[in-house]
């Protein structure tokens, strides 16, 4: 299995590029990529670790990889502006072109906390072996209309999801924590070719449930972004 940790996104002050969110550092002085690439090892089935970012802050990254383990390797979408930004959806698909994936593959969002672990997430894929999301309940109108919101039925079955909607369906979110089958990322070329959206990986959730069977995991523990 390979994972593509998200970075790829320009954090602004006042229309200025500042230090990307996934290299903040905690209250805690820790960098917020190394406790997410620490969760991510403990599945151990992963064997590539791909953090997807921009050229505007590609030698960060780089800088940032300089004695970590062999199997992170910072991937450059070329794109040095907001305006030329490929979006999540398009990084995604970069990444697997550029790397020639053709494996499993978690995708994450480089720029939260996940506080919990990700092996009872990992475990359930792979007792279904169909697409998954991790999700999570919440109660705020504000941020359920941020997120895609997805409803299941009792086999935790993706039946109605919908990305940044005004009217939520529900009050649980998806977040932006995936596993994909090989089967379900070549998907990703039907996706694209149909003019869809590239921005938030949501939007692919959105058009994957319509073709395949996806499964929600509800997760208890805290998340939170910096979005």
């Amino acid at each position: 299995m390979k994972c593509i940790i998200l970075c790829a996104g320009y954090n602004l002050d006042n229309n200025d590029i500042v230090e990307p969110k996934a290299l903040m550092k905690l209250a805690s002085g820790e960098i917020l990529l190394d406790l997410l690439i620490a969760k991510i090892d403990k599945l151990q089935t992963i064997d590539e670790i791909y953090v997807v970012t921009n050229g505007q802050n590609y030698d960060k990254f780089f800088k940032w990889s300089k004695g970590k383990k062999a199997n992170i390797k910072i991937v450059n979408d070329n794109t040095t502006s907001p305006d030329a930004k490929l979006g999540a959806i398009g990084d995604i698909k970069f990444t697997l072109n550029y790397e020639h994936i053709d494996d499993d593959l978690m995708i994450i969002a480089g720029d939260a906390i996940y506080d919990f672990d990700f092996k009872p997430i990992y475990d359930y894929y792979c007792e279904n072996k169909s697409a998954l999301v991790a999700v999570k309940q919440v109660e705020n109108l504000l941020d359920l209309k941020k997120y895609g919101v997805v409803r299941f039925d009792e086999d935790n079955k993706i039946i109605e999801m919908h990305e940044k909607s005004k009217m939520p369906i529900g009050n649980h979110i998806a977040l932006a924590l995936y596993f994909y089958p090989k089967q379900t990322i070549r998907m990703f070329d039907f996706y694209l070719s149909e003019g869809n959206k590239t921005t938030a990986p949501g939007y692919f959730l959105e058009y994957l449930y319509k073709m395949t069977d996806v499964y929600v995991y509800k997760i208890t523990g805290d998340y939170s972004d910096f979005n």
